[in-house]
């Protein structure tokens, strides 16, 4: 019997796929507008082992993998530039530019970390009439509520808001941000379609006027068009939980009526020298990073496999140089 830990209910569930034989998986993908460091690479890793383990019992994988190449802003939830807006300006380069070099980058990552590619991995830029008719069917519904900036999703519609994450949304408070949306009739309420100023590099045509999709949308919508109205795990860090997936979770079910999905699945953050991996900080490794040291990328995945997805794992070079030398004795003790 296979159990797995679901997020949403804190408990570990015997997996039974809810349609034959085939557990269909989504996983929220890259942001392609920079490498991926070693933190979100360890997520991947975990993904890449809940595959090989459905696999090993024997079930039929239908996974698919985003690629956010739009509608991501620096934070995560409505505030800021958007990641690759910024970077393309930076680079000078296009959106699509951008997005095409980083994903290149990202897959050829995964595959000297051994990860499996999903049997699919759209973008989310090929799927806006979806997203539109997504935002379009939550306005009719009376969860979408239209300001100067954008449509955004009105959590007090939503009586479930805040179930994965425990949220007390009585206790937030709107100054928790420098600038307040004033129009927003809740602070935790969040854009599914932002309204675009001529000088933005990426937007479409929609009812509202061109625009671009909010990032939590292209979830749910690509979700929906390949796995269905309901399907089996949803996976993804730690960080998405109280912000992204909470999102995801109101909008499906505001729209469906019903749950999405059915198990959710979280990987923890991974540390560096038991503290916070941060740009600021330099310490955002990548796989160039541990191959230009002298490490196998193979060595941070034997890292991984030394501690369980859901507890905090601690990034160390003397860390990685043992994971290297047990790597190293596994090969001599096979080719042996």
């Amino acid at each position: 019997m296979l159990k797995l830990y679901n997020t949403l209910t804190r408990q570990k569930e015997e997996f039974k796929p809810l349609e034959g034989n085939t557990a269909r998986i989504y996983s929220c993908g890259p942001t392609v507008y920079n490498f991926a460091h070693i933190g979100n690479l360890r997520t991947y890793v975990f993904m890449d082992i809940l595959r090989k383990v459905l696999k090993n019992n024997g079930y039929t994988l239908n996974h698919v993998m985003n690629i956010t190449d739009v509608g991501h802003l620096v934070s995560d939830s409505d505030d800021g530039e958007d990641k690759m807006l910024k970077t393309a300006k930076q680079q000078q380069k296009t959106p699509l530019e951008i997005a095409e070099y980083y994903t290149n980058v990202f897959f050829k990552d995964i595959k000297k970390l051994n990860i499996e590619t999903p049997e699919l991995t759209p973008k989310a830029t090929e799927h806006i009439k979806e997203m539109i008719d997504f935002v379009v069917t939550l306005c009719d519904r009376g969860y979408g509520y239209e300001t100067s900036d954008g449509i955004y999703f009105d959590i007090e519609k939503f009586s479930g808001y805040g179930k994965l994450s425990r949220l007390d949304l009585e206790g937030q408070q709107a100054g928790a941000r420098v600038d307040v949306n004033t129009e927003k009739r809740h602070p935790a309420d969040f854009a599914i379609w932002k309204k675009a100023p001529k000088e933005h590099i990426m937007q479409w045509e929609s009812p509202w006027g061109m625009g671009y999709p909010g990032w939590h949308i292209e979830c749910s919508a690509m979700g929906r068009k390949y796995l269905g109205d309901y399907f089996d795990i949803h996976t993804g860090g730690v960080d998405h939980i109280p912000v992204h997936h909470e999102n995801e979770i109101a909008q499906s079910e505001a729209l469906l009526g019903h749950p999405a999905v059915k198990t959710w699945m979280h990987s923890e953050f991974l540390l560096v020298n038991n503290g916070k991996m941060s740009k600021s900080l330099g310490n955002t490794y990548t796989v160039s990073d541990l191959e230009k040291e002298g490490f196998s990328p193979l060595a941070f995945r034997y890292l991984c496999l030394n501690g369980n997805y859901r507890n905090k794992l601690n990034f160390t070079w003397d860390g990685l140089k043992a994971s290297q030398t047990a790597l190293d004795r596994l090969y001599d003790l096979v080719l042996s």
